[in-house]
């Protein structure tokens, strides 16, 4: 399956979401080996890097030490995304403290700001030896109370998401407490801002990725319905059709599926990587007992699985990805896996991604699109 990479092309690593609380450990199965021979890689950093300010009134709040960001930098991460549900969990100085640390530390950070310009203004990386330039964007539909940047406002990139329910009488009637059918839309105007943004960006870059918090976390999906959310591949395609070369979900937790559309590739949702508040024997700091949620699905095998997604790019966009499958070890680390789990993990992500029109070949213990 590898092969060699032109002069002409670039390898990018994404990876599934990212929250570190103190220096990883770069073990010998370490999926964090994966990163170092990336010419660039983007992640999404799932939790504010501050020492200051107090939790907001939300479910689960998350936060770090500033002093975590250099450890960022050193696991090879060069480009982050800080639009996602917890970004502002300690407040705007939480928001503010992370991209200060993330700039110190030397990682390009996007989707958050002191207002909606900055927070939806990209951050462009060159490639020194072929001369390409990518455009880094990020975007979020997971939106607490007040997270959403505004003009006059701090806060994320924000595209609004609006939810209806269906309730159907006969189908209560016949087996009461079903849950009820839910419908989404993102919301036309912020849809239309954040295409706007991807086509200035692609007059400015070669390639535009962009990195999306969006869809509904692991077990808060009713089994008789889809596991992506309505509004997500309209979205996604409005983000390929604008310029997007790439766009990378992330927030459900679990692995989704990869659809090629047109000439970019939509990656629905990496799963979790690296997340330290997963650890075995860790408690989520939960502020809220009711409703009686139950959390036990995000500690599950399956959302302890991901996969690392190898870009190679060009300049006319995607030209091959190679998606290799992690587990997360008993503290949070990622781990390369092989044997029947990596097949699994393969088998379901190729599975979804079927559904979606696109057909992925699983070999080696790995799987590869091929545009």
């Amino acid at each position: 399956m590898p092969r060699a990479i032109r002069k002409d092309e670039i390898t990018l690593v994404a990876t599934g979401d990212v929250m570190l609380q103190r220096p990883p450990r770069l073990t010998r199965r370490s999926a964090l080996r994966g990163l170092a021979g990336a010419d660039v890689t983007f992640v999404n950093l799932e939790v504010p890097l501050t020492d200051r300010g107090a939790p907001q009134e939300k479910a689960v709040p998350l936060r770090a030490p500033t002093r975590v960001a250099p450890a960022v930098a050193a696991a090879g991460i060069h480009v982050a995304t800080v639009a996602n549900n917890h970004a502002l969990d300690y407040g705007e100085v939480g928001l503010f403290d992370t991209l200060e640390s993330l700039r110190r530390a030397g990682v390009l950070a996007v989707g958050g700001g002191k207002n909606l310009d900055e927070a939806l203004r990209p951050a462009v990386w060159k490639h020194e030896a072929s001369g390409l330039r990518i455009a880094f964007l990020g975007l979020a539909s997971t939106l607490p109370n007040s997270y959403g940047a505004t003009p006059v406002r701090p806060g994320i990139a924000p595209v609004r998401v609006h939810t209806r329910y269906v309730l159907d009488p006969g189908t209560l009637l016949e087996q009461p407490g079903t849950a009820p059918y839910v419908e989404t839309v993102a919301n036309a105007r912020d849809v239309k801002q954040a295409c706007q943004e991807v086509a200035q960006a692609k007059r400015r870059a070669d390639l535009v990725v962009v990195g999306i918090h969006w869809g509904v976390a692991y077990g808060f999906v009713a089994g008789v319905q889809e596991d992506l959310a309505e509004y997500q591949r309209p979205l996604g395609h409005a983000l390929v059709d604008a310029g997007a070369d790439l766009v990378v979900g992330h927030h459900p937790h679990v692995v989704h599926g990869v659809e090629r559309y047109r000439r970019g590739v939509i990656l629905y949702s990496l799963g979790n990587f690296l997340f330290h508040a997963l650890a075995v024997g860790a408690k989520l700091p939960l502020t809220q007992d009711y409703p009686p949620y139950n959390w036990e699905g995000l500690k599950s095998v399956t959302a302890r699985e991901s996969v690392l997604a190898t870009v190679t790019l060009g300049r006319r966009g995607v030209r091959r990805i190679v998606f290799t499958p992690t587990c997360m070890d008993r503290s949070g680390e990622p781990e390369f896996i092989t044997g029947a789990q990596a097949a699994a993990v393969l088998g379901r992500l190729a599975a979804y991604s079927a559904r979606l029109g696109t057909r992925l070949r699983i070999a080696g213990g790995r799987a590869a699109l091929e545009m």
